[in-house]
C-alpha cells in the first residue's frame, strides 16, 4: 500500500531543470510590473502612450507660444515613457546577477508546494507562500500573497522535459493557486 502511494505522489509532481535566462526574467518582471494592482498602470503601454501624447501636446504648445518651460516639460513627458520601457530589462539584469551563482536549478512542483535545489540552495515553500500565479509564453510566475504580489518565483517552461509536463504543471497550479 505504501509503495502505491509513493508512486501516486511522484505522478502528481512536475520536475523542471533550467538555468534562468535574461529573456525569461525580463518577461517575468514585465508581467509583475503590469499586474501590481492599482500601481501597475505606471508600467502599462497604454499609459506610456498617453503620457507621450500629452508630452507632444505640451511640446507643441511650448513651441507655438515660445514658452521654454512648456517646451522642457513636453520633452520630459516624451522621454519618461521611453526610459520606463527599459526598467523591466534593468531590473531583470539585477535580479539575474544576484541569482546567477545558483547555476542550474531543479524545481519540483507538487501538491505540498515548491522545492528548489541548486548548487547553493535547497528550499521548500508551501502553497501558503504564494497568493496567485500568472503565465507568460516562456514561464510561470508564482506571486506572493501580498496585495500587489511584489515577490515572485519564476518557473521557466524550457526546463520541462516535455510539453505534457507543462500541461501537468499548469493543471497543478490551477488546483493550488488562483490565476491572474
Amino acid at each position: 500500500m505504501e509503495q502505491a502511494q509513493s508512486v501516486e505522489q511522484r505522478a502528481s509532481e512536475v520536475v523542471l531543470e533550467y538555468q534562468i535566462r535574461l529573456e525569461d526574467m525580463t518577461e517575468a518582471v514585465r508581467l509583475l510590473f503590469r499586474r501590481r494592482g492599482r500601481a501597475g498602470f505606471i508600467h502599462h503601454p497604454v499609459f506610456h502612450a498617453a503620457v507621450m501624447v500629452l508630452g507632444v501636446l505640451v511640446l507643441t504648445a511650448g513651441l507655438a507660444g515660445g514658452d521654454g518651460i512648456d517646451f522642457a516639460f513636453g520633452i520630459a513627458l516624451i522621454a519618461w515613457p521611453l526610459l520606463m520601457l527599459g526598467v523591466p530589462g534593468m531590473t531583470a539584469r539585477q535580479l539575474l546577477r544576484a541569482n546567477e551563482h545558483h547555476g542550474v536549478m531543479r524545481v519540483t512542483v507538487a501538491e505540498e508546494g515548491v522545492r528548489t535545489v541548486s548548487a547553493h540552495m535547497d528550499s521548500r515553500m508551501s502553497w501558503a507562500n504564494y497568493g496567485s500565479y500568472a503565465e507568460t509564453d516562456h514561464c510561470f510566475v508564482l506571486r506572493s500573497p501580498d496585495r500587489i504580489g511584489a515577490c515572485a518565483m519564476v518557473i521557466v517552461k524550457q526546463g520541462a522535459h516535455s510539453p505534457q509536463d507543462v500541461d501537468r504543471l499548469r493543471a497543478l497550479l490551477n488546483t493550488e493557486l488562483p490565476r491572474v
